[in-house]
């Protein structure tokens, strides 16, 4: 948990990370959850103009998810909040494809400290442009584009779930259920036998390839090696180190839907 301070200069509240969120965000995300308030119902919060550490209101609105996922930025990082119809609250941390690496890095370092600005939000979604109510049911579980990692509190009885058009209905909170989507014995063998060896120390990387142990639960962005993607660490693994870590080969791992990508780096310390 971040130690929280007041920056003197702005007002805003100052994290131990260095993220400065603005007084503003708190007063906008306080009218979201206005229930008489039907005017805001979500906002999206983003760097202050050139500052690498100012947090505040980039665009709020109401139309819910469908209106707030068509304004997010398209080459910047950003972070967020939104009323679902059905009165619960989720946030959201979005990079979209133009975001500049640094800035990437740096806008995951801080991302703790700004969703936990915006209380009362029991889950966090992986929003993507276009996203409406439509791919969320209340009442069953994740089976599309959602991070099921809650922000500060357990989710009640109800969990979100997301429901892609065209894909397979698949779960992914559920342990059983992590459990069955694990390779099995036979696929560990297969990927040893086609030379990803049990002792990862012993895998020969290939050119530009760095090592699983440099790069599994760094929390720093710019810890890691240099050239490798905070967001796409994985990457930066060999083939066969990949294979191993992951039961299966980057083309197979980059067919799975986002969501499930996004679970699995979890489990291996990659995201």
């Amino acid at each position: 948990m971040p130690t929280l301070m007041t920056d003197p200069r702005s007002g805003g509240v100052k994290k131990s990370s260095g993220v400065n969120v603005l007084p503003i965000v708190a007063e906008t995300w306080t009218e979201v959850r206005d229930d008489k308030n039907t005017s805001v119902d979500w906002l999206i919060a983003g760097y202050d103009g050139t500052s690498k550490t100012d947090i505040t209101v980039i665009a709020k609105g109401s139309g819910g998810l469908s209106g707030c996922s068509a304004q997010l930025p398209e080459e910047a990082a950003s972070y967020g909040g939104c009323r679902l119809s059905s009165g619960r609250f989720v946030s959201f941390f979005y990079t979209a494809e133009g975001t500049p690496i640094m800035q990437k890095g740096r806008a995951s370092m801080y991302k703790n400290g700004v969703l936990n600005s915006l209380e009362g939000c029991d889950q966090e979604i992986a929003i993507q442009p276009g996203m409406t109510e439509e791919h969320l049911e209340v009442g069953g579980e994740p089976s599309g584009t959602i991070n099921t990692t809650p922000i500060r509190t357990p989710p009640s009885a109800d969990t979100l779930s997301v429901s892609v058009p065209g894909a397979p209905a698949q779960t992914a909170t559920s342990k059983d259920d992590n459990e069955a989507n694990e390779p099995t014995e036979s696929q560990h063998s297969e990927c040893r036998d086609s030379g990803a060896n049990v002792n990862m120390d012993s895998l020969e990387l290939s050119d530009g390839a760095v090592p699983y142990s440099a790069i599994k639960d760094v929390s720093d962005p710019s810890a890691l090696p240099p050239g490798v993607d905070p967001s796409k660490r994985e990457m930066a693994l060999s083939d066969a180190e990949f294979s191993h870590v992951f039961g299966m080969d980057k083309a197979a791992f980059h067919a799975l839907p986002s969501w499930k990508q996004n679970s699995k780096k979890k489990e291996k310390g990659l995201f």
